[in-house]
């Protein structure tokens, strides 16, 4: 090979390697950062439930199963939802209230009739069996007694002493924020026909 042949073959040998360096060189960031800008939250734990809501598909079913001849359930859906409006699931204890409205000289003040702890919300099977995916609520059916169903008729009025015919449905779950300090989430519902 002759010197002009040997500086030729050595000249594309250093081409063949600075072309792709280049090319390479192009598609780095050169200290720039071209992402979105964003960053990581600083909340730890940006999709914890902050609101509970009790849902329109709360209702009193006279006939459901496992129900005695002097009973009826409450069947309670409700939501949680993060800080943006999303539905998520959340742990801690569950206390649902039912509240019937008062009649004669009290009119308007409600007494709390039934009351149920469910405080196996906070473990994670038990909780998510109780997740209904087709409406994104919960779903707990609690028994009630037979008398729930008819204070709703609107001709009964002898049961309720011509109180009005509705109950109200108290939700409240204890869990915790990232600190692990205690928060309460609660809503109520009122239940007609």
């Amino acid at each position: 090979m002759t010197a002009r042949g040997a500086l030729l073959s050595s000249g594309m040998m250093r081409v063949m390697v600075i072309v792709p360096l280049v090319f390479l060189a192009a598609c780095s960031s050169w200290g720039v950062n071209r992402s979105s800008g964003r960053t990581l939250p600083t909340m730890p734990h940006p999709f914890d439930p902050v609101t509970l809501r009790v849902h329109g598909l709360t209702h009193i079913d006279p006939t459901g199963p496992k129900v005695g001849a002097d009973q009826c359930l409450l069947v309670l859906h409700f939501e949680l939802k993060d800080r943006f409006g999303d539905t998520v699931k959340g742990l801690g204890p569950l206390k649902v209230e039912l509240y019937k409205p008062g009649a004669g000289v009290a009119p308007g003040i409600e007494t709390q009739a039934l009351s149920w702890e469910l405080p196996d919300f906070a473990d994670p099977e038990a909780n998510a069996s109780r997740f209904d995916t087709a409406t994104n609520t919960y779903r707990i059916p609690l028994i009630a007694g037979k008398w729930a169903d008819q204070w709703l008729d609107p001709g009964n009025e002898g049961l309720r002493e011509r109180a009005p015919a509705w109950l109200k449905v108290r939700a409240s779950l204890s869990t915790q924020d990232a600190d692990r300090r205690a928060v309460l989430l609660s809503d109520e519902f009122v239940v007609q026909r």
